[in-house]
């Protein structure tokens, strides 16, 4: 692969890892994430949980599944891509951002629909399922940010020089172990 080609079949198929791993991971957090549930009242709906607990378990599991989906996204990636490192960081970078946003749109699609649309309809007392969806918008970066961590300790790690091989460094020839575990 050279040049521009060899730079966007990196993307590309780190995108097309990324699209697959946030299919099976929105699949995952419909399946383990619990719902909250909503009583039909008079003026409309009601928590049924007061503590809002099914809202928080959503947003961590969406955070630790994020997380599982950034390191495999890594992973997976690196061995195609190690030798075009910033077309490999490109391409963990948008392909998290695909994790994440296909995880979210799958599983909200697979849950229950909104609550407050049934209710109109609902008897006052009945219980509904709610939606599953974000609350917390921070848990969208979990596979960014474990997909860099571990590509920067993979590249940290790695210096190749164009046969594959580890490559000197200047540390490495002033006697500096290089690598630190």
């Amino acid at each position: 692969m050279n040049g521009r080609r060899g730079v966007a079949a990196v993307v590309a198929q780190t995108g097309l890892v990324a699209v697959v791993l946030g299919a099976v991971m929105g699949l995952v957090w419909w399946w383990v994430a619990p719902t909250g549930q909503w009583i039909v009242v008079d003026g409309g709906l009601a928590p049924a949980d007061i503590g809002f607990t099914a809202w928080f378990a959503a947003d961590a599991w969406f955070l630790v599944l994020g997380a599982v989906a950034g390191v495999l996204l890594a992973a997976i990636s690196w061995r195609p891509g190690r030798h075009r490192p910033l077309a490999l960081v490109v391409g963990v970078i948008v392909g998290a951002a695909l994790i994440a946003l296909v995880a979210w749109a799958l599983g909200g699609a697979l849950g229950a629909p909104d609550p407050q649309a049934l209710a109109t309809t609902a008897d006052p007392g009945t219980m509904l399922q709610g939606a599953l969806g974000i609350r917390a918008i921070g848990v969208v970066f979990g596979p960014a940010l474990t997909s860099l961590t571990v590509l920067a300790l993979l590249l940290s790690n790695a210096r190749l020089d164009e046969n594959g091989s580890r490559g000197s460094s200047p540390a490495a020839d002033a006697g500096v172990p290089q690598q630190i575990w």
